[in-house]
């Protein structure tokens, strides 16, 4: 009897995001599967392409083709995983086939895999974090960014939570996801999970070689329970047993995919988490978990615990006398963090002759001063030679960076350590006292016993930047510092508008989202509304407005020139209807390239924040 096998095809061409019938050869009738990945020809190309076996249908009207390899024996695509991809899929307007080579690593015969030992847990609870009432199904958790010991070890109170309702859903028999930003939270879960008792945890994404996100990969698939602990790529863990998606600070831009297909591990949580239960916590609200709990999807809930203690000063000198106080007072109690915007010795240059700020004479980026004397641009990394205006040869530093910074500070405490801490230098220790970290987002390391102090300056570089929400990621990366403090460290503002400067001190992260998300209301920007960023020719463009336009859509700039481009906005309502829309024109004229630079018809960015 003849077999038929339904495969999707692992590519981003949205032309070939359809499903496509084959015939299973006789030397392969009893290996197929759901779930497989195959080798198939597809059309006239002898190059072979990769897909997924998604049905074995009794009948097919249009399998002409055989199956030329089964690539991997195992079912690495579970039915749950691939109607998320379909989702997502559809919701970004891209090929499926990209979304599963984002969730599904690529296959390695070589690797050996090891025996998968059941997931335990001792008999002992994690410390939970008292919360004002209890979880619902789907609940949006305001943190306390402070910490809780636990075994000698001072634990941040997001991690103790995440981990007893992981332990919670284990117990049940449930398999937890435990999405995060960045490898150290990931290291710091582990580590956590390790004092529990609890393991083997599975670990997915962040620095991990393609080898063993392999090895991990399949030993989810091998186990009938789980808790699974990484970066965004861990929301497609092909876990059994979904019982909970928990999810920490949203607003890190390391949970949104930079590029093609740009999905947020938080859009992509809230899709999968329909049957289970859903966890988004961080120590600040972001105006879409406020939409989200306002319109009442989410339940709203609180870490109970004494607010940080955080000080500010009105805006005055740099670095003012208090927090020149601060750090005398607190650096002989421990380290002290001080937190900057921005790496180097100057975060831009300007030109000593016409005063007026340098960009680079190639490309047309800016010049900043990544060391003391050397100016260069930040984008192609030429040395500055003259000023394109005036053709002056001097430079002079601009605003202060945190390499100046650490010159600054350790020629006013000679006798205190002076660390910095960016994204291209990582502290080799860190001393229980007289020491200061001079660190950038994100780049701070964790002190075992905290910080006794953290120092915020320069506020207003990232308050003033051109970003609709420069003072939610402000109040983001603030936060994330305030979280590493010890338990009775000190956090001070310097140089920050009074009112801010009290919201901030006195944790009031609810209200600040709140009148955020009344202010995009009313101008009808995300997340009131999403955006769409087309890109073509400009005949291309005009048929897309007219057909988005009929289907809701506003339009909220169009350029019509060589390199056309129109940025919309619709309705959450309309979004699957103009989506759909998209994928229609975008595949008839992708089908065809465009003018002798061979750019294809129409390019598609659904729901991406930099294009306001």
């Amino acid at each position: 009897m003849q077999r038929y096998a339904r495969v999707v095809i692992e590519s981003p061409l949205l032309q070939l995001d359809r499903e496509f019938d084959f015939l299973v050869p006789d030397s392969l009738q009893g290996a197929v599967r759901f779930g497989q990945r195959v080798k198939i020809a597809v059309g006239r190309s002898k190059k072979l392409h990769t897909g997924f076996i998604i049905d074995l249908p009794d009948q097919s009207a249009f399998a002409t083709s055989d199956l030329v390899e089964i690539v991997d024996q195992s079912s690495v695509l579970t039915s749950e995983v691939y109607r998320l991809a379909r989702q997502v899929a559809d919701r970004q307007c891209v090929a499926i086939g990209e979304v599963l080579s984002l969730a599904i690593p690529d296959h390695m015969p070589r690797i050996q895999l090891e025996q998968v030992n059941p997931l335990v847990a001792s008999t002992a609870d994690a410390p939970r974090p008292r919360l004002d009432k209890p979880l619902s199904n789907r609940s949006a958790v305001l943190t306390s960014a402070r910490s809780i010991e636990h075994s000698g070890t001072q634990w941040p109170d997001w991690a103790l939570l995440f981990a007893a309702e992981a332990l919670e859903q284990l117990r049940g028999g449930k398999s937890s996801i435990l999405v995060v930003p960045e490898q150290d939270q990931v290291d710091l879960l582990e580590s956590l999970f390790s004092t529990l008792a609890v393991g083997p945890i599975s670990t997915i994404g962040g620095k991990q070689k393609k080898a063993d996100r392999f090895k991990s990969f399949r030993s989810i698939l091998d186990q009938s329970q789980s808790i699974v602990v990484g970066t965004r790529v861990a929301v497609f863990a092909p876990v059994s047993n979904l019982g909970m998606i928990a999810l920490f600070d949203d607003l890190d831009d390391s949970l949104r995919d930079q590029g093609s297909p740009f999905t947020h591990a938080r859009e992509i949580a809230l899709m999968r988490a329909t049957e289970a239960r859903l966890l988004l916590a961080a120590n600040y609200r972001s105006v879409e978990v406020q939409r989200l709990v306002e319109i009442g999807y989410l339940s709203d809930h609180t870490i109970v615990a004494p607010p940080p203690r955080i000080s500010f000063s009105l805006q005055g000198q740099r670095v003012d006398q208090s927090a020149f106080a601060a750090i005398k007072e607190r650096v002989e109690e421990g380290p002290v963090l001080v937190l900057m915007p921005r790496k180097g010795n100057s975060a831009a240059a300007y030109c000593g002759g016409c005063g007026e700020r340098l960009t680079c004479n190639r490309c047309g980026g800016s010049i900043w001063e990544p060391d003391a004397g050397r100016f260069e641009c930040r984008i192609c990394k030429t040395g500055h030679t003259r000023c394109s205006g005036c053709k002056s040869a001097v430079a002079k530093p601009g605003r202060t960076g945190s390499s100046r910074t650490v010159a600054e500070l350790g020629r006013a405490f000679p006798q205190v350590t002076i660390t910095e801490a960016t994204a291209d230098k990582t502290p080799s220790k860190i001393l229980k006292n007289r020491q200061l970290i001079i660190a950038t987002p994100g780049a701070a390391p964790r002190a075992k016993d905290g910080y006794a102090a953290v120092l915020i300056l320069d506020p207003e570089v990232w308050l003033y930047s051109q970003s609709l929400r420069a003072e939610q990621i402000a109040i983001r990366d603030w936060q994330e510092a305030f979280e590493l403090m010890s338990p009775n460290g000190r956090g001070l503002i310097v140089g920050i508008s009074n009112e801010l400067g009290q919201a901030v001190s006195l944790q009031q992260h609810r209200e600040l989202a709140s009148n955020a998300l009344a202010d995009l209301n009313r101008l009808g920007l995300p997340p009131a509304l999403r955006i769409a960023r087309l890109e073509g020719s400009s005949e291309t463009i005009e048929v897309a407005l007219d057909n988005c336009k009929g289907l809701g859509a506003v339009e909220i700039a169009t350029s019509l020139d060589e390199q056309a481009s129109t940025l919309i906005k619709f309705s959450y309502r309309d979004g699957p209807a103009i989506a759909q829309a998209l994928r229609t024109l975008a595949i008839k004229t992708n089908a065809r390239l465009v003018g002798t630079n061979k750019r294809r018809g129409l390019r598609i960015v659904m729901d991406d924040p930099t294009a306001l």
